[in-house]
């Protein structure tokens, strides 16, 4: 983050250059070494955020969001979502709803064409359960 208070920590040259594990603490050649640490309650916000990202619940939760991003990463390369076409709310809706089926149907098309490869990371979305398994 850009602006965000820190705290930089920085060793004098003599010091830093008789260190005998410096090879392992930078890979400068004449700088010394130097830290940047966040304050205490930044660096503890971020060490729980980082243990929670651990559990069971947050790994289901973020799976649901990894397939609404990759929804939308698929249809901003493949089928330019970010523009419209059209001025007003109507048609832009209208041409939405038409690539929203557009990406459904390639969606269940490349199922059909090649199959699970292997296991889903998630469980299947409503459109890959329509999926009929190949064998």
């Amino acid at each position: 983050m850009r602006g965000a208070p820190v705290v930089r920590i920085r060793f004098e040259r003599a010091t830093c250059r008789r260190c005998e594990v410096r090879a392992a603490c930078t890979w400068a050649k004449d700088a010394p070494r130097q830290l940047t640490v966040r304050p205490q309650a930044q660096h503890e916000a971020i060490q729980a955020a980082r243990q929670r990202q651990e559990t069971e619940a947050f790994k289901e939760q973020y799976a649901l969001r990894a397939g609404v991003e990759s929804t939308i990463s698929q249809g901003v390369r493949c089928f330019r979502l970010r523009r419209s076409r059209y001025m007003g709310l109507a048609r832009t809706h209208l041409q939405q709803t038409i690539k929203a089926m557009a990406m459904n149907l390639v969606r269940v098309v490349d199922g059909l064409r090649h199959g699970r490869v292997d296991h889903p990371k998630r469980p299947p979305g409503r459109f890959a359960r329509l999926v009929v398994p190949a064998g």
